[in-house]
């Protein structure tokens, strides 16, 4: 059985499949390393398929209706009442990508299809409580630079500096000076 914010949707052979991309990012260039960065875990989606007979057109217009509903320009976000959703804690989920429903003549029915992303997903929550991480300043060790000189730009080669003249001289100095 499967529910959406307590309209329940009446599909004959339902089948409820879950995926989920755990995101990671290649750390190893050239090499033959294998470490990935870990850039987040993404939402689970629910993948649902059913059949409809023909003489419960209006269970299928229902569900379209459901699925093109919007709310301040975005796609209306469900409560979901599911084994499979309950059993990997997703509550809430809107509709996403594709639906489909193909007439199948010789059984007289529609086969429906479309898919539910989940909404304010377990590590979303998680990651929205955690404080956020101060940004650290990058610095090249071992170099110093003085206050009159400035360090390469993109067109001088790396690890030369620029000596300031005139103009640009006296505000470096005087942005020292209000430091």
């Amino acid at each position: 059985m499967l529910t959406l914010s307590g309209t329940q949707l009446s599909l004959k052979s339902l089948r409820v499949s879950v995926r989920q991309q755990l995101a990671g990012q290649d750390m190893s260039g050239q090499t033959a390393a294998t470490d990935q960065a870990e850039t987040g875990d993404k939402a689970k989606v629910l993948s649902v398929s059913g059949t409809i007979p023909f003489e419960r057109q209006p269970d299928l217009s229902k569900l379209f209706e459901l699925a093109g509903v919007k709310e301040n320009d975005a796609r209306q976000v469900y409560r979901i009442s599911n084994r499979t959703a309950q059993a990997l804690k997703i509550r809430e989920v809107k509709f996403q990508g594709n639906i489909r429903g193909d007439e199948q003549e010789s059984l007289r029915q529609w086969a429906v299809s479309f898919e539910l992303v989940e909404h304010r997903s377990v590590p979303e929550r998680v990651e929205s409580r955690e404080a956020d991480k101060a940004a650290s300043q990058q610095t090249v060790q071992g170099v110093e630079t003085p206050s009159d000189q400035v360090t390469a730009s993109a067109d001088v080669p790396p690890e030369t500096t620029v000596e300031l003249t005139g103009f640009m001289g006296v505000l470096k100095r005087v942005d020292n000076a209000l430091a």
